[in-house]
Formats: structure tokens, C-alpha cells, sequence
């Protein structure tokens, strides 16, 4: 009987995770198409340098926002899920509150270093002040954009999947049209970053908007009117995971975005583009899981605070047995037609990218742990997250000084790959000693520092 108690609570999360990440995979799905459409089409219109100068813009503008910016979505996720839990309706609204207050200070300080020094960047960069222009409406962009770390969890958390997936499959359609629009009137790599822009701020207010309405509904109160000092019992702990997570997200700078940045110091802007073809191309595949990452978390956290640990292997081991073989399938079927389909589709100028697309392939060895950081945030190791995530970033880096300059784009390729081979084997060592959670059977675990 414990052991159909126990199947009934598994499936059941498993199926609001199915549902969840069903809602948000139809919207992927939808971005997916949609980029199919658009991504050629810019590729195309822009030519190799116009998408490398709009690539490595969006770069540096996003460097800066990351470097000086905070990462509020695991901390709003977990505490959030406490609260609401235990009817905490108060202290759900102040972290929350802490949430926003840090997003749009931290942006608001570093959206105004960057559109003093833009045309200085334009002019180390670019060889051009003209590019200053170019600089600030992506800045605009991140500036309205640094509310949806926050807005995105809550709604996460309040299970609307659904309609968070409506409005980024409506945001897509919104954009590819826009840019279709401003780029077949010729209008550039200016019209191209206006447009994104246009689409990412309308997106961030509704975003706004409707994540207020769903608190207020069920909490009956609005989250600006909320005293800080309710979450005085969890104040150190949250500090703690702010910080841990600031750091954590040093390995996504070295993934997303200092890699571009670094290879505009070594090659020239036509390199950056072919580069930047080759990562795009790859992450399709991450791109399909990242709904099951966004809807992982969650369900985590509240399996965990409503029932204990004993639920958390069985949880975990469908999860990775689902990503093994979605993965392989997915690999397999990219490889196979790429060879064909990029020069058909992008021109011949991109055949080049086609080895930076085949080394990048390789970083998704880390999918069948796409759990992992969920699982490790939900029991309290966020330091630990973070110190993993940040000794990958660190080995990253040094790579990308070291072997862009010998090996161009194929260098930063490789360091990039090596980050995720880094962090999956750091991730499974760690958790293969955690107390309590035998995720292999037979397999007896000490305790971890």
C-alpha cells in the first residue's frame, strides 16, 4: 500500500510536470518555428559581418547587464514555494517585492554605465561612433527585460504555465514579423535590434502586469505595500542564496555570452559571425529542454517541502531516462541533415560554421542531468551549486584567452564544450555523495562537504 501511496505522489508530480512542460514546449515549439523562419532570414539579409557586429553588440550589452546585475529567479522559485506552502501570504509578497527592487536598481545602474560608455565601445569595436546608437537600444532592451527573472517565477510558481506560454509563442510571431518587416525595407542591423527591442519591452510589461495581478489574487494583497522586514527569519539564508546565485551566474556569462566577447578581441566581426551561426544552430536541441528546465524546479520544490525526500529518486530517475533518449534522438537527427540544409537555407558563406556547429554539438552531455541544479537548490546547496557552476565558468574562461588566439572560433568552441563536460562531471561527483538521496540503488553515498 506505501509503495502505491508513494507511486500515486510520483506520477502525479510527473504529470503537472508533463503538463507544464507540455504548455511551455508547445510555445517552444512555436519560438522553434518561428526561428527557423527568422534566424536564415536575418542571416541572409545581414550577411555574415552585419550579424556578427548585431551579434557581438548584443553580447557586450549582455555582459555588462550579467556582470552587474543579480539573478533573482532560483531564489523567488524556492522561497516562494515555501511560502505559499505554508500560507505565508505576506512573506510571499516580500520576497517578491525584494526580488523586483533588486532587478531594476542593479539595471538601472548598470544600463547607465553602459549608455555613457557606448560610444566608446562603438569606436574600439566597431571602428565607428556611429554604432553608439546601436549599443543604447539594446540597452533599452535589458533595462525593461530586468523584471522577468522575477515576474517569469512567480508565474511559475502560480502555475500558469499556460498562459506564460501563450504570450512568448505570441511574442515570437511578434517578433519574426517585425523583422521581417524592417529588414526586407533594408533597414539593417539598426532596424534588426529595434525591432527585437520593440517585441522585449511590450513583453516585460505584460509580463509586469499580469505576475501582479495573479500575486494580489492569491494573496490578497499588492506586493509594494509589503514591509522587507517579514522575511527577517530567512533574511541571512536569503542573502546567502542571492549572492550563491550571482556567482552561479558567472558560468552563463562564460556560455552565452563571454565567449563572443572574447572572440571579438582576436578574430574580425565575419568570424564572429560564422561563429555565433555554428553555437545557434547547436543550442536548437537546448532549446526544446528548456521548458522541462523551466518546469523542473518548481515541481521539485514543492514535492520536496509538501512530502520529504523519499519521493525525490524515483522523481529524478524517469526524468533522466526521458532525457537520454530524447537526446540521442534529437542529436542523431541534427547531424544527419545539417550538412544539407546550411548552405541551402543560409547560403554558401556559412558552410565554414559547419565544424563550429559539430564541436558545439558536444555540449549536451549535460541534458540527462537537466535536474540536477534543481534538485541541489531545493535542498539547500546552492553554495555548492554555485561553486561548481563557478570553477566551470573559471576553466572556461582561461580557455577561451588561451586557445582563441591559436584557433580562432574552433578554440572558443572547444572551451565551450569543455565547460559542460567540467560541469556534468563535477555535478555528478557532488551528487552522488549526497546524504539521502540515493539516485542509484546499491551505490553507498558519504556525506558531502
Amino acid at each position: 500500500m506505501f509503495a502505491q501511496i508513494r507511486n500515486s505522489v510520483v506520477d502525479a508530480a510527473l504529470q503537472r510536470l508533463a503538463r507544464n512542460s507540455g504548455w511551455l514546449l508547445a510555445a517552444e515549439a512555436v519560438a522553434l518555428i518561428v526561428s527557423v523562419l527568422q534566424f536564415p532570414l536575418v542571416a541572409r539579409l545581414l550577411g555574415t559581418e552585419g550579424y556578427g557586429k548585431a551579434m557581438l553588440i548584443v553580447g557586450w550589452v549582455g555582459l555588462a547587464g550579467s556582470l552587474l546585475g543579480i539573478q533573482t529567479r532560483k531564489t523567488i522559485v524556492k522561497y516562494l514555494s515555501l511560502y505559499l506552502s505554508n500560507d505565508q501570504n505576506f512573506e510571499a509578497l516580500a520576497i517578491v517585492k525584494l526580488g523586483l527592487i533588486l532587478n531594476i536598481s542593479l539595471a538601472t545602474a548598470s544600463c547607465a554605465i553602459m549608455y555613457i560608455v557606448a560610444p566608446t565601445l562603438s569606436l574600439w569595436l566597431l571602428d565607428s561612433a556611429d554604432g553608439a546608437i546601436l549599443f543604447r537600444v539594446i540597452i533599452l532592451r535589458d533595462y525593461f527585460a530586468s523584471t522577468t527573472g522575477t515576474t517569469t517565477s512567480v508565474l511559475r510558481v502560480l502555475n500558469r504555465f499556460r498562459w506564460l506560454s501563450v504570450v512568448n509563442a505570441l511574442s515570437s510571431i511578434a517578433t519574426f514579423l517585425l523583422v521581417a518587416t524592417v529588414l526586407l525595407n533594408s533597414r539593417g542591423v539598426i532596424g534588426y535590434l529595434t525591432a527585437v527591442t520593440a517585441v522585449s519591452i511590450i513583453q516585460s510589461i505584460i509580463l509586469l502586469i499580469y505576475s501582479n495581478y495573479r500575486l494580489q489574487l492569491r494573496c490578497g494583497a499588492n506586493w509594494w505595500k509589503t514591509d522587507l522586514g517579514i522575511l527577517q527569519n530567512h533574511q541571512h539564508e536569503i542573502r546567502k542564496m542571492l549572492f550563491s546565485m550571482k556567482l552561479d551566474g558567472l558560468r552563463k556569462v562564460a556560455t552565452e555570452k563571454a565567449d563572443v566577447v572574447i572572440l571579438g578581441l582576436f578574430v574580425n566581426i565575419n568570424s564572429i559571425g560564422l561563429y555565433k551561426m555554428g553555437k545557434q544552430l547547436a543550442t536548437y536541441v537546448s532549446r526544446l529542454s528548456n521548458p522541462i528546465y523551466s518546469a523542473i524546479y518548481p515541481e521539485l520544490a514543492k514535492l520536496y517541502h509538501e512530502r520529504g525526500s523519499e519521493y525525490i529518486p524515483k522523481f529524478v530517475g524517469s526524468i533522466t531516462r526521458w532525457m537520454i533518449i530524447a537526446m540521442a534522438i534529437s542529436i542523431t537527427l541534427f547531424l544527419s541533415i545539417s550538412g544539407t540544409l546550411v548552405p541551402l537555407v543560409f547560403g554558401k558563406e556559412y558552410i565554414a560554421a559547419l565544424p563550429i556547429f559539430y564541436i558545439i554539438m558536444l555540449t549536451h552531455i549535460w541534458l540527462p542531468l537537466i535536474w540536477a541544479p534543481g534538485l541541489m537548490l531545493t535542498l539547500g546547496k546552492a553554495r555548492q551549486l554555485m561553486s561548481i557552476n563557478l570553477i566551470s565558468a573559471v576553466v572556461t574562461i582561461g580557455l577561451l584567452f588561451i586557445l582563441t588566439p591559436i584557433w580562432g572560433t574552433t578554440g572558443a568552441a572547444i572551451a565551450l564544450v569543455t565547460n559542460y563536460w567540467v560541469w556534468s562531471a563535477l555535478i555528478l561527483w557532488y551528487i552522488s555523495r549526497i546524504p539521502d538521496i540515493r539516485l542509484w540503488p546499491g551505490r553507498t553515498q558519504s556525506k558531502p562537504t
